[in-house]
Parts: C-alpha cells; sequence; structure tokens
C-alpha cells in the first residue's frame, strides 16, 4: 500500500485534531479549480483538517455566485472571476482564517441587505462595493433580498446601498488613525455627522480634533444615500442632495479651487449663455 492510500484510508479514522497537518490535499482527494484557488488563500499548508472549510467556502461561493460565472462566460470573462474576487477580499480581511470568514460571510448573507450587516460582514460589504465586479458579486450574494413592489424603487434603493458602502470606505481611509473604525453603517453615519460644519449636522456630534481631514462631499453623500436607502422617494434636504449628486459623479471636495467648484461655474456660464441664446 503506497503511503497516499495509508492516508487516504486512515484518516477516515482520525479526529481533525490528530490529522496531519503537511499531507498535501492533491495526494488524498480531487480538487476541483475553485476548491484550488481558495485552498492557495485558507489553507496555504494543504491540511487535512481544512479542507472541510475549504470545500464550505467554495459550495457557499459556487451557488450563490452561479448565474454571475455563467455569465461571465458568456461575455468571455474568466470562468470564476467573481468568485476569487470574493475570496481575496476576505483572504484580506482575515488572512488564512477560513472559520473567521466563513462566518463573516454567513452573516451578511443573513443580513439580507448590505447596510443591515454589522462587524465583519460590514466590512466585508463595504470593501466588495468599491468596484464593479466586487459589487456585482455583492448583490448576487444578497439576490435573496425583498424587493420594493414600487417601479423604479429596487433600482434606487440598490444604488444607494452601493454608494452609502463606497461612502463609507472613503471615511474610514481618511479618519483619524487612533479613531475606532465603525463597524456598522450606523457607527458610520456618526463619523459623517463629526466630519460636516457645525450649522450642516442633523444632529448633535462631537467634531473631530483640530486639523483632522473633513470629507464633506463623501460625509453628506452617506448621509443621503442612507435615507434614500430606507425611503427611495425621501425629500432630501437640498446640501445632501447636492452632494450625493457630486459623489456619484466622482467628486470628493467641495471649495474654493476644487474640481466641483470649477464645474459649477462651467455649469452656470453654460446656463446663462443658453438663457442668452434663447
Amino acid at each position: 500500500m503506497t503511503f497516499a492510500m495509508f492516508l487516504h484510508f486512515s484518516s477516515r479514522h482520525r479526529s481533525s485534531a490528530d490529522t496531519a497537518t503537511t499531507a498535501p490535499i492533491a495526494a488524498i482527494v480531487a480538487v476541483t479549480a475553485a476548491e484550488a484557488t481558495i485552498a492557495a488563500l485558507f489553507n496555504p499548508g494543504d491540511a487535512i483538517a481544512r479542507l472541510g472549510s475549504v470545500r464550505e467556502m467554495t459550495a457557499l461561493l459556487q451557488v450563490r455566485l452561479e448565474k454571475l460565472s455563467s455569465a461571465g462566460v458568456a461575455e468571455d470573462l474568466a470562468p470564476h472571476l467573481h468568485l476569487e474576487l470574493v475570496a481575496r477580499k476576505l483572504n484580506l480581511l482575515f488572512g488564512s482564517n477560513c472559520a473567521a470568514a466563513l462566518g463573516a460571510l454567513h452573516s451578511l448573507i443573513m443580513a439580507r441587505r448590505p447596510l443591515a450587516a454589522t462587524g465583519d460582514a460590514f466590512h466585508l460589504a463595504r470593501v466588495l462595493a468599491g468596484s464593479v465586479t466586487g459589487a456585482a458579486a455583492l448583490s448576487a450574494l444578497l439576490e435573496g433580498a425583498v424587493r420594493d413592489a414600487r417601479p423604479g424603487s429596487s433600482g434606487m434603493r440598490s444604488e444607494a446601498e452601493k454608494q452609502a458602502l463606497r461612502a463609507a470606505n472613503y471615511l474610514i481611509a481618511v479618519a483619524p488613525l487612533d479613531m475606532l473604525v465603525p463597524r456598522n453603517i450606523g457607527e458610520t453615519a456618526e463619523l459623517a455627522q463629526r466630519m460636516l460644519p457645525a450649522h450642516e449636522r442633523s444632529e448633535i456630534a462631537e467634531p473631530l480634533p483640530a486639523g483632522a481631514y473633513r470629507a464633506t462631499i463623501p460625509a453628506k453623500a452617506l448621509l443621503a444615500a442612507v435615507e434614500l436607502a430606507r425611503n427611495p422617494g425621501a425629500a432630501l434636504l437640498p446640501h445632501l442632495k447636492l452632494a450625493y449628486f457630486a459623489w456619484c459623479n466622482g467628486f470628493h471636495e467641495e471649495g474654493p479651487g476644487t474640481p466641483l467648484d470649477s464645474a459649477k461655474e462651467h455649469f452656470f456660464a453654460l446656463s446663462g449663455h443658453t438663457r442668452l441664446a434663447s
């Protein structure tokens, strides 16, 4: 009997604690391409004890992202593109800790909506929302979410959720280093309030320390997006509405000398010329 066959038969009678941690999985069971990708990230030592977790993550992602994978093949995109992206984002957040990654994945799916996620699931949602491919994967992971019966409301809500998470990424990136990282959208909204001038805050909030960077456009955009995600027909305050529009069009800063200020000047000049011409 070869050594590989010995491992194959004897592993059935050993607990995971007694399982060898160095025997290559490929020497014992066949591994699919998707499993190999996830194993490389979450089981770099090819430990047999972690094979079950690797296969659980693979199966979960394959079921949730099946439609995206099929569409990717049709559009000549690399197979398993979305699966690998989600796996790499999980690895970025949790290293090779497969249990923590699976916990975040399950919690995100159970949240049903991205802004309802908390803790590790919230961080997974926001890092996925940062790219087009990741946002598509996030939507597929939450495919079972309740849809709004009103025409057009579901699309508006989904867009607002995506923009809220992207604004959260920006605010967390520029927040003071000694500040605790927000663990949900509510805590991130509190950070957004602290970014604003006193006269623009909708609630009492302690201002940021002197000299801290105040990202007012993404802060107001996040507050607007959260409100729109709750109620797509909400009447936003004018400064929140303008900031949300600016944020969705790629502007991150406001004030004299900023690209947004220049765009406003060109817009008003164009409006003036249009009135004269008419």
